[in-house]
């Protein structure tokens, strides 16, 4: 190619000026893409700002060029088009949003809609992008989504067209040129990053579902293509799978988790042996992204356990309210029966040429449902990835091309049911969590570690339902209450109030909940084995982790606030509540200190009551209508109770 020096003179023709054109477009790539990378760090984008300078340089010598035939006015606007793109995409480098918004916009307004130049429409779909990307940035998402669906429409026209692949953008300033299969892979992966944006888009929209699909169909696509950062796609694929968490779809959540791992596994901390190999991957990137992949799948066995739960409590009220209607059913009056058979003989001969009638009716529209659903499931299984974009059913949506199943069998895909089934999540979730936490450790991620362990918590939590045995229940709890007190001991308060009125409050909870199991035990035994003391033990620790709760929502003075934060309201007025509680579960030791007890469950239950009536505004909604409602009535008990107990001691 010749030099700038010869190409200084004004061009004779196209071809000239083409030349010209290429060889300062060339120049201005070098200094942008290689010499930038020398720049002082005082001056970060100092080789940028010039390369940019030489780029606008290039297209005021491209825009004073004359066309004389359509065909060149095609290629020129073409070529000023593609600088303008080049000069947005070094705004966005050296942080010029504006910038890069006005020039992405002036390719955009050159082209207008001539998709089918073998140029233009690879240039037109790369412009969206990364316009839609800007205003995203900016935060204008619905302007981002106006472009980006428009690309999908280009896309879809493109190939509708039945034209060859397109050309490159890039390829009007090179000398050498792509095949055909070349072009098609490039133009392909401007249409995947339109997708990958929309996911993007969808999620910050609100619009979950087509998040999701978006972003499974994303990763597919870069499957198929080969082109993808192994530790970024497994990374987008675990993180996939916390939505079809949130709609129960376990299924799909075990299986992207799966993906994720297994592309995951194939990269090793040293590169030699690695199916991925690239030098950028350094040992620390590698062993992080795996522990969050192991998080993916710890809140995964958390919630499907959780879930478990629900579905067990869910089925025991649904048998116990068959239960009561069956009885129901079993009293109604057989006179009624009786008459209402005869009833229902004398139209029986009057239907009978209907029902005939019907029959054949319903055999006919039931053939064509038949035939009408084999369609469906033949035109399911025709669909590609890149039919989906649309996919309402995207449970249907699985990963190809990834051997995925020896990490599916890790863990059940379904709600557990029995004792067994649960203990299966439990044991993986907490290999996870060991797994975790070798690298998310207490001393490097504090925040990280404790939301891990407090996870492991949550799995004993659940695990306990499934546990008939009210023993085993209780050292489950005791595990968590050594995992939690484990982790709040060491804590500065200072720097981690929040975090230790979490584990406060949890604390609590599970001391309380031990305090229920112990009891429920105890009054099955001999009086002579009843360990009241125990239990009172129990009861004074579940109320002083409460009270060490409701002292952290003190001010740096020691103030108590007259009004709570909305994120800690419901926790202080149950804790007053549960405080009350567990004082009215002590076994004292006199008549005295019954009483005592007893006057202090009525001031704790005032207290959850005085914050929740003078509060009524903000504690709607909080889901607390029942707690108070039972507040209320013990207050009203607890008077006359007190007075009892006095009378029966004069």
């Amino acid at each position: 190619m010749p030099s700038l020096d010869e190409l200084a003179k004004t061009p004779q023709n196209i071809n000239e000026w083409f030349l010209s054109i290429c060889a300062h477009v060339a120049e201005s790539r070098r200094v942008i893409e290689e010499l930038s990378k020398e720049d002082p760090p005082t001056e970060p984008f100092k080789s940028k700002y010039a390369g940019r300078n030489m780029l606008k340089s290039a297209l005021q010598r491209a825009q004073s060029f004359q066309p004389s035939t359509d065909q060149e006015t095609s290629r020129i606007r073409c070529a000023q088009a593609t600088i303008f793109l080049y000069i947005g995409q070094v705004s966005v480098d050296v942080e010029e949003p504006k910038e890069a918004e006005k020039n992405f916009q002036s390719c955009l307004d050159i082209l207008g809609l001539e998709t089918t130049n073998k140029y233009n429409i690879s240039l037109l779909l790369h412009a969206h992008n990364l316009l839609a990307a800007v205003w995203s940035g900016r935060g204008d998402h619905d302007k981002a989504y106006q472009l980006l669906e428009k690309a999908k429409e280009l896309h879809a026209g493109y190939l509708h067209s039945k034209l060859p692949a397109p050309k490159s953008y890039d390829e009007i300033f090179m000398d050498e040129k792509f095949s055909s299969e070349e072009r098609n892979v490039m133009f392909e992966k401007l249409y995947t990053n339109t997708l990958f944006y929309l996911a993007q888009v969808f999620g910050v929209r609100g619009d979950n579902k087509q998040a999701a699909a978006h972003c499974h169909i994303t990763l597919q696509r870069q499957l198929e293509a080969e082109d993808f950062d192994p530790l970024d796609w497994s990374l987008n694929c675990a993180t996939l799978s916390q939505y079809y968490v949130t709609m129960n779809n376990y299924q799909s959540a075990r299986h992207t988790l799966a993906c994720a791992s297994s592309v995951i596994s194939n990269v090793q901390e040293s590169s030699e042996n690695s199916t991925y190999s690239d030098e950028s991957y350094d040992n620390e990137k590698i062993v992080k992204t795996r522990a969050d992949i192991e998080r993916c799948w710890i809140k995964f066995c958390v919630n499907l356990l959780k879930d478990s739960v629900s579905d067990l409590e869910a089925s025991d009220l649904s048998e116990k309210v068959s239960k009561i209607t069956e009885m129901k059913n079993n009293f109604e009056d057989e006179e009624d029966k009786e008459d209402s058979d005869k009833k229902d003989e004398g139209k029986e001969e009057d239907k009978k040429e209907e029902e005939k009638v019907e029959d054949l009716e319903a055999g006919e529209k039931k053939e064509e449902e038949t035939q009408k659903e084999d369609e469906e499931d033949e035109q399911k299984k025709r669909k590609t990835f890149s039919d989906l974009v649309d996919v309402e059913d995207i449970e249907l949506l699985r990963i190809t091309n990834v051997e995925s199943g020896q990490y599916e069998e890790l863990v059940p895909g379904e709600l557990c049911k029995t004792y067994e089934d649960a203990r299966k999540v439990f044991k993986a979730g907490s290999k996870f969590v060991e797994n975790a936490i070798k690298y998310y450790t207490f001393d490097g991620f504090v925040t990280d570690y404790v939301e891990i362990k407090q996870d492991l918590s949550g799995l004993y939590k659940n695990l306990a339902v499934f546990d008939k045995d009210e023993s085993r229940k209780c050292k489950m709890h005791k595990r968590r209450v050594d995992t939690l007190t484990e982790l709040v001991t060491p804590l500065n308060i200072q720097h981690f109030r929040q975090i230790c009125r979490q584990l406060r409050f949890e604390l609590g909870e599970v001391k309380n909940t031990m305090v229920s199991l112990k009891y429920s035990i105890a009054v099955e035994l001999p009086q002579e084995q009843q360990n009241w003391k125990k239990i009172n033990n129990l009861c004074f620790g579940a109320i002083q982790e409460f009270e060490n709760f409701c002292d952290l929502l003190r001010d740096p003075n020691d103030k108590f606030p007259d009004t709570l934060s909305d994120e800690t309201v419901r926790p202080y007025v149950i804790s007053q509540i549960y405080i009350a509680r567990l004082y009215g579960k002590f076994r004292p030791m006199d008549t005295s200190q019954k009483l005592s007890f007893l006057a202090k469950a009525e001031t704790h239950f005032k207290k959850a009551l005085d914050y929740y009536d003078s509060h009524l505004k903000q504690c709607s909604g909080m889901d607390l209508k029942e707690e108070v409602d039972v507040a209320r009535e013990m207050l009203h008990f607890l008077p006359r109770k007190m007075e009892k107990i006095r009378q029966a001691a004069a």
